[in-house]
């Protein structure tokens, strides 16, 4: 048992049984290398490779996009940054596209709850995406470092410079930098019943610029101490929907988040401990320019805080482990709306887990106490809220020979989200009365390693789900202008995930890998009998969807030819006709080299973006790019 994040365990070499094969809950990761097997040039690209994701994209580099894992909704899926969960308290859902792929060693999706039995509470919810950094897993004595541009279509700009400084075994500090310009005025086919003509994406400019700065000191028994420092500054053009030929928008929104993190992590023989702590802070400025608005603009602020403490202890015995680990969270919100009240929350979340080993059996017991408590200066605060969460969770090593790896698992969890300060305070539609949404999951699967020749390897991993979510929060019309929220939802999702992966050794310095993802997905309404959308998917959810990569790995031009596929979906919950959003499948090509000149290494890389010029939406009336272009050079020194 570790007291840190599962990242470092999740990574995979050789032919050996991974952290992924025996997890006795969901677990899929990709390093750096990976990301590039797959063709994985963005984010996006990187998180659609797993099984299990819906992920909604708003079109372009600046697009807004969030990660729905199983149906449950995107504030149901949490994201730790280099071990601690980024929080956001105002909307609940995480944007991924402030994160770039570039930075990033590993990523990580586990599902259900954390394979490590001591970890921060935050990341035993329903789905955690953990992103590990360069610098997390740097271990070279000396300086080192990665300089980085890339360029491509629609104005693509993204220099970039990492710096590590390990000044020795039991000290480094490190710095990474960039900025990221798009103009995004990519080209897109607009569709009006039988015409169709030739339009450009407008008003749809990205500028971001994102330091950090990181500390690692290594205390030898007394533990690990990892800090770092971050800011970001945004400044995005909203384009807004396209519409009946219209999509002049003058929608502006300024981002600025900053934030300091740290943490501790101990392990000795039997004992494991971590200490986290974190304070942020994030600003949002949306304007609107337009004659509608006393004098010719809107503008909405809004400015939320957070402070964040965690800790743990955990105890191993030959065949049982136990941990404890508590999580306090203070969060506020404000804006310059006289509409708006300051909002803040207290959050007290604590476990204890145990873990019974014996032999190939691993079973999981936790359970989860919530406490928060809620405060308003306007005329009403939302509820306080306590809800209990046990889960459980098993796997069975039931063939463990050299060649072959076989396991079966199965898990169950009871949880909760809290209402957002959104949902509970927004003007005219939110609604302090809120209750939280509850699930119940209960999952079953199984992952196969098979070694059937030396250079051969397949692995495969399946997992089929049964959610069910009570109390779903909803937006229903009050009168003929004002939606309230409100707890009418019930919700059903039922799916499998499989994820397939072969890699042949043809000779020496010559690999052939083939990687396939699919996800089976029925997320359907059963909240009112005889209303319009009972009993049918959900928005947005696809029935079917994949990916696929093929990888060619030589000494000359490595080359990758990847496919992103999607079945239709709905724009309501309703299934109007005019809602149908058909599917698509884009195909990509990559090329890249390593080249090694003394002790530098130097990366250069070529995507082709949807070959065949697909035309779609995954947002309706949010086109995504056509065929599109990047080129890289990475120098590593």
């Amino acid at each position: 048992m570790r007291a840190d994040s599962t990242l470092s365990e999740a990574h995979v070499e050789g032919m050996h049984a991974g952290k992924t094969l025996t997890s006795a809950t969901p677990l899929q990761h990709l390093d750096s290398r990976q990301m590039k097997q797959i063709g994985a040039t963005t984010m996006a690209d990187a998180v659609r490779s797993f099984a299990g994701v819906n992920l909604r994209d708003y079109g372009g580099a600046g697009g807004m996009k969030t990660v729905n894992v199983r149906g449950l909704g995107a504030s149901h899926t949490a994201v730790s940054y280099d071990g601690i969960v980024v929080g956001n308290a105002q909307g609940g859902q995480i944007d991924l596209s402030r994160f770039l792929l570039s930075r990033l060693s590993h990523l990580s999706l586990q599902t259900a709850e954390s394979d490590a039995l001591l970890t921060t509470v935050r990341e035993q919810g329903n789905a955690t995406l953990l992103l590990q950094t360069d610098f997390a897993a740097t271990r070279t004595i000396g300086l080192t470092g990665t300089l980085g541009l890339e360029t491509g279509s629609f104005g693509l700009f993204h220099p970039s410079v990492s710096l590590t400084g390990q000044t020795s075994e039991a000290h480094a500090i490190g710095m990474m930098a960039d900025f990221h310009y798009g103009k995004n005025d990519y080209p897109f086919l607009f569709r009006n019943g039988v015409a169709t003509h030739k339009e450009r994406r407008l008003n749809s400019r990205l500028r971001d610029t994102t330091v950090e700065l990181n500390d690692r000191i290594d205390l030898g028994d007394h533990g690990t101490i990892a800090s770092k420092a971050y800011f970001s500054n945004r400044n995005r053009q909203l384009p807004g929907p396209t519409i009946f030929y219209v999509q002049g928008n003058h929608e502006r929104l300024h981002e600025r988040q900053a934030f300091m993190q740290s943490r501790w992590t101990m392990q000795r023989t039997k004992w494991q401990a971590f200490a986290a702590a974190k304070v942020s802070w994030e600003e949002s400025k949306y304007a609107d320019e337009g004659g509608q608005y006393p004098g010719g603009a809107l503008h909405q602020n809004y400015r939320q805080r957070e402070a964040y403490g965690s800790g743990g202890v955990g105890r191993s015995w030959t065949h049982w482990q136990v941990a404890l680990a508590a999580d306090y969270a203070y969060a506020d919100l404000a804006s310059n709306l006289t509409t708006d009240s300051d909002v803040a929350r207290h959050s007290l979340l604590s476990s204890v887990a145990v873990r019974w080993m014996p032999s190939r059996f691993t079973l999981t017991l936790r359970l989860v106490d919530a406490v928060l408590w809620n405060r308003s200066d306007g005329p009403s605060s939302a509820r306080n809220l306590h809800h209990l969460s046990p889960s459980a969770s098993m796997i069975w090593n039931c063939l463990t020979l050299p060649q072959a790896h076989l396991s079966v698992r199965a898990h169950y969890k009871d949880f909760f989200r809290p209402p957002t300060f959104n949902e509970s305070y927004y003007y005219h539609l939110g609604s302090t009365s809120l209750r939280p949404e509850r699930t119940r999951q209960i999952g079953m699967g199984g992952s196969l390693l098979w070694l059937p020749a030396e250079k051969w390897r397949l692995s495969v991993d399946a997992n089929s789900y049964f959610n069910r979510i009570a109390d779903k929060i909803s937006a229903i019309p009050y009168n003929l202008f004002v939606w309230r929220m409100t707890n009418l939802g019930r919700v059903r999702a039922a799916g499998l995930d499989l994820v397939v992966q072969a890699d042949w050794q043809v000779r020496p310095r010559h690999g052939l890998m083939l990687r396939g993802t699919y996800t089976l997905q029925s997320v359907r309404n059963r909240t009112q009998r005889g209303d319009a959308s009972f009993g049918k998917q959900l928005a947005y959810v696809p029935t079917h969807s994949g990916t696929m990569a093929l990888s060619w790995t030589n000494p000359w031009v490595n080359a990758t030819l990847s496919l992103q596929a999607c079945s239709m979906r709905w724009a309501t919950n309703e299934h109007t006709e005019s809602t149908e959003t058909p599917g698509y499948g884009e195909w990509s090509l990559g090329l890249w080299r390593n080249i090694t000149v003394g002790r530098h290494h130097i990366t250069v890389g070529a995507h082709l973006l949807n070959i065949l010029d697909r035309q779609y939406s995954i947002i309706r009336r949010y086109p995504m790019p056509g065929r599109a272009w990047k080129v890289s050079a990475d120098w590593h020194f």
